[in-house]
């Protein structure tokens, strides 16, 4: 294990881990963006997908609102492609979540930048990192396949 899947398995998780089934449709989604060697906007990738969550919503199902966006639910997308991130980085050595990105900007939004605080990248520019990580993504998801409910493991 390296520096970096260390510091990303000693993340602790409040929901990205509670709903495998989201899990694996988020997952989907992203590879499949991938597989085109194409971005996907956060609202088409949280489109339709219902979450199962004990902590939130007092268990009910619920979609995230990708109209309003309220913190809660950005903190949930934030947190599931950081899970996300971290399989594909433990399977394959690049950040998957780097193909999520906000629709006016076509760029990632502070859930990528979470990877600053965690030191991942020892002093290399946001965008560079980010370039490089969708760069990867697009290579690894040409040639392979996901199993059936992730992007690592």
């Amino acid at each position: 294990m390296d520096e970096i899947e260390r510091k990303m398995s000693e993340v602790k998780w409040s929901y990205a881990d509670g709903d495998p089934d989201a899990l694996a449709n988020l997952s989907r989604r992203i590879e499949e963006a991938g597989r085109r060697e194409d971005l996907i906007n956060y609202s088409d990738l949280v489109r339709g997908v219902v979450f199962h969550l004990t902590n939130v919503n007092k268990g009910e199902p619920f979609q995230i609102d990708i109209y309003e966006w309220p913190d809660l639910h950005r903190a949930i997308l934030g947190e599931f492609l950081g899970y996300i991130s971290m399989l594909s980085y433990r399977r394959a050595k690049f950040m998957a979540s780097a193909l999520a990105v906000n629709k006016t900007e076509f760029k990632p939004s502070d859930h990528f930048k979470w990877m600053k605080d965690l030191g991942i990248l020892s002093g290399r520019d946001v965008d560079d990192f980010w370039q490089d990580q969708v760069k990867k993504a697009f290579e690894w998801f040409k040639t392979n396949r996901c199993r059936q409910n992730d992007v690592g493991n």
